[in-house]
């Protein structure tokens, strides 16, 4: 009959040790190649930081993509390049200034509502056919985006909270016909592209001209 050896008993618990203490040594020298690989993903949604970061960019990006030329830029520069520069490059505060300076110009007298806080105006003009003065909002958009009767409503409130019975509605782009409709029942004079190149890019011409900004 087989005889249990003590010494054989010892000597495999300390293979069993031995072996345990070897790998332990062994796997701290050896990188963990699953959190290598997850180093850089997010520990909430598994995608890596960088794609994240990526698509958080552009779905911002897209979100603050300008629809408008208002949108586009707050920007106003010297006269000169107001004077000079095509219409579609100049900003929006640009434009709101070129009106102002041709109406001064034409001895309109004209006053700038608060920056910023205009209620839908931004000109005070004084008609001196009607004697009376007249609220002006300016609107420099792109081609192809009208002018609608929203816009135009808007406008006959605001007119009065200036106190004006008459308002100009101008606008670089064009008016839709409902908004037209509208604005003549509501006294207020629609000026789009047709006024600009029929009266105020040839008055900055004119005046390029005279001054000698070329």
């Amino acid at each position: 009959m087989y005889q249990f050896d003590i010494t054989n008993f010892y000597y495999l618990i300390g293979l069993v040790l031995f072996a345990v203490v070897m790998g332990t040594i062994t796997s701290s020298f050896v990188p963990d190649m699953r959190k290598k690989e997850n180093k850089h993903k997010n520990m909430y949604t598994g995608l890596p930081n960088k794609l994240i970061t990526n698509n958080s960019v552009e779905k911002s990006t897209i979100k603050n993509k300008p629809t408008s030329l208002r949108d586009n830029s707050n920007i106003l520069r010297a006269e000169k390049e107001i004077m000079t520069l095509p219409l579609e490059n100049i900003s929006w505060r640009e434009f709101e200034e070129l009106c102002y300076l041709y109406y001064k110009a034409k001895g309109y007298k004209p006053r700038k509502t608060s920056e910023g806080a205009d209620g839908g105006v931004d000109l005070i003009i004084f008609n001196r056919h009607h004697n009376t003065e007249v609220a002006v909002q300016i609107k420099h958009y792109k081609k192809g985006q009208q002018i609608d009767v929203k816009l135009i409503r808007e406008l006959d409130s605001a007119k009065k909270n200036h106190g004006c019975i008459l308002a100009e509605m101008i606008t670089s782009s064009r008016f839709t016909n409902p908004a037209l409709i509208e604005a003549d029942r509501r006294n207020i004079e629609c000026k789009g592209d047709e006024w600009i190149n029929s009266k105020l890019l040839p008055w900055r011409e004119q005046q390029v001209k005279q001054r000698g900004l070329v």
